[in-house]
């Protein structure tokens, strides 16, 4: 777990900028004032040379303290935000993830039974638990990862390992939490693609230029002969009216605004990584790919830029009014269009550092982790739900079948959702909430909230039958881990041991790990499996658990006692 050392000066130096923006804000209103007076002094008294001077002089002025002054805001927000992601850290570590608004709900698959039996996304998921992504790829690829895991490989454990100890790791978090909702769902292929086309020049174009240029000649009969100055407002309104309907092209339909809020995010995400040092090879080498693209993410940026300024309405107007800036834009955007295909691979490299970052929340927010091991068998020291609060951890090596029998709320469920969990992190090469973890790559089939389907007209054991069907067909391909709550428990007694057994021989026959857990004794003298269990233990007439898992089948039943208590018997 991260201390985190310069959170304690943050709140300082979030009430120093707030001090210097709001000078810089009072300072920028009055100047803002003079330029208005000084314009309404011009027309209203008509010494067009000394108000105009120094409307123009005020104007530059205001934009000049703006442009200054724009990186104390800038700095006051990067601090704010970061305030939030420390906040949101210190909401994982109590395991209060109710403002965690992105729980991946979207990622499910009613396919996939373990993407809900082991709360992978949805609410109080282990999605809405890690994800710092807000990229669309990003999200993407960490959902994909906790789906579908990927190739093993210790390098990318030892980054996750390394930025899950550095405080720095906080900076870039921040960064990224500086996308916008609206940002965060623009498709990167839609941006190359329109920043990789040239506008196509149309001859309607010019209408509005030769409007400008009456407009200018009759600006010059004003000063030069007296010409009545309002009517100068009739020409100005044609620049307008022409330029929105002669210039006209897909690249200026776009959002440019959100667009050029992911640009500034890119870029700051960027810098904030490139300015660490690393240890990891892996790190190393993200780093220097992104020295190598950032000019061009900065390029782009400027076309970026360019329809963004037209994006902004009071420029459009008064642009296009007095200056049909909107042609310049088109001559200028056509100038520093260029392929921009390699952007791709630096979108991606920033989708891979959102979905990094967020596998080592596990150890940014947790005392007690560790990098997975390979092994044959699945093995671990002090194994904890990263989900819960004050989780009770277990230690066990799991080579052949487990039946795991124990009383009501003793901690079975748990336990499967424990290890179905790990093993989801471990093929996805993220850090393990244990001391120690190993295993191998096994895909995970699970039956454990089949009632779940009651809600689509399904019965529970229907529902189980579709989960088995499941099982049946993968332990064909391959080694798997297969984990089964209260395995039948939709059919009566008889019928449940019959077919529990035949589900355990055929899972031994295709050598498969797996956990079966049940309230029936009778399964626990299945041949080739081991048996655990967790059981109570009564104190001045209260009952209590321990959480922890014990060889042997289970020699205590509390239902009786529950329903005592519940006061119903």
């Amino acid at each position: 777990m991260i201390n985190f050392k310069e959170e304690n000066n943050l709140e300082k130096e979030i009430n120093k900028y707030k001090k210097i923006t709001l000078a810089t804000s009072i300072i920028r209103l009055i100047i803002a004032l003079a330029v208005v007076v000084f314009l309404i002094m011009l027309f209203s008294l008509r010494e067009y040379l000394l108000y105009g001077i120094l409307s123009g002089v005020s104007l530059l002025l205001f934009i000049f303290i703006i442009l200054f002054t724009n990186k104390y805001y800038n700095h006051l927000a990067f601090l704010n935000i970061k305030k939030d992601v420390y906040s949101k850290h210190k909401k994982r570590r109590v395991h209060d993830l109710n403002t965690f608004f992105d729980n991946g709900i979207d990622f499910i698959s009613k396919d996939d039974y373990k993407e809900l039996d082991l709360d992978l996304f949805g609410r109080n998921s282990l999605f809405q638990y890690l994800n710092i992504c807000r990229t669309k790829r990003g999200r993407i690829k960490l959902a994909n990862l906790l789906k579908n895991g990927s190739p093993k490989d210790l390098k990318y454990s030892e980054a996750l390992l390394e930025l899950a100890k550095n405080e720095k790791t906080i900076d870039i978090e921040t960064q990224v939490n500086k996308i916008s909702n609206q940002s965060s769902k623009i498709d990167t292929e839609e941006i190359l693609s329109t920043l990789n086309n040239k506008i196509k020049f149309n001859f309607l174009f010019l209408v509005p230029i030769l409007s400008f240029i009456s407009t200018i000649i009759y600006l010059i009969l004003i000063f030069t002969l007296g010409l009545n100055p309002y009517l100068i407002i009739i020409f100005v309104l044609s620049n307008f009216i022409l330029s929105k309907l002669c210039i006209r092209c897909n690249q200026f339909n776009i959002k440019a605004t959100l667009y050029e809020n992911l640009f500034d995010s890119f870029i700051d995400i960027s810098n904030s990584y490139i300015s660490n040092e690393y240890k990891s090879e892996y790190l190393n080498d993200y780093k220097n790919k992104i020295i190598s693209l950032l000019p061009k993410l900065k390029s782009a940026k400027n076309l970026v830029d360019i329809l963004s300024f037209r994006s902004n309405i009071l420029f459009q107007i008064i642009g296009n009014s007095l200056f049909i800036i909107d042609f310049y834009l088109v001559l200028i955007f056509n100038k520093k269009v260029k392929n921009n295909s390699e952007l791709k691979e630096l979108f991606e490299i920033i989708s891979d550092i959102e979905a990094m970052i967020s596998l080592s929340i596990i150890g940014i927010d947790n005392d007690i982790y560790c990098i997975p091991d390979d092994n044959n068998e699945i093995t671990f020291d002090n194994l904890y739900h990263p989900l819960l609060s004050n989780p009770v951890a277990n230690t066990l090596t799991i080579n052949q079948g487990i039946i795991l029998t124990g009383s009501n709320m003793s901690g079975k469920t748990t336990f499967l959702r424990t290890l179905g969990i790990a093993q989801i992190l471990y093929n996805a090469n993220g850090l393990i909430p244990a001391k120690s973890f190993k295993s191998s790559r096994l895909d995970i089939y699970t039956s454990l909230r089949a009632n779940d389907m009651l809600e689509e007209g399904i019965s529970t054991f229907y529902a189980e039958i579709l989960r088995m069907k499941k099982i049946n067909e993968a332990i064909k391909k391959g080694p798997c881990l297969v984990l089964i709550d209260e395995i039948f428990k939709g059919t009566n007694l008889n019928e449940r041991l019959e077919a529990s057994f035949k589900i355990i021989d055929k899972l031994n026959d295709n050598k498969i790990l797996f956990i079966i857990s049940t309230h029936d004794l009778e399964i626990t003298d299945a041949k080739g499996i081991i048996n655990y269990h967790f059981n109570e233990y009564y104190k001045d007439d209260k009952i209590f658990f321990d959480y922890i898992i014990k060889e042997g089948k289970s020699e205590t039943s509390n239902a009786i006692y529950l329903l005592k208590m519940a006061e119903i018997i």
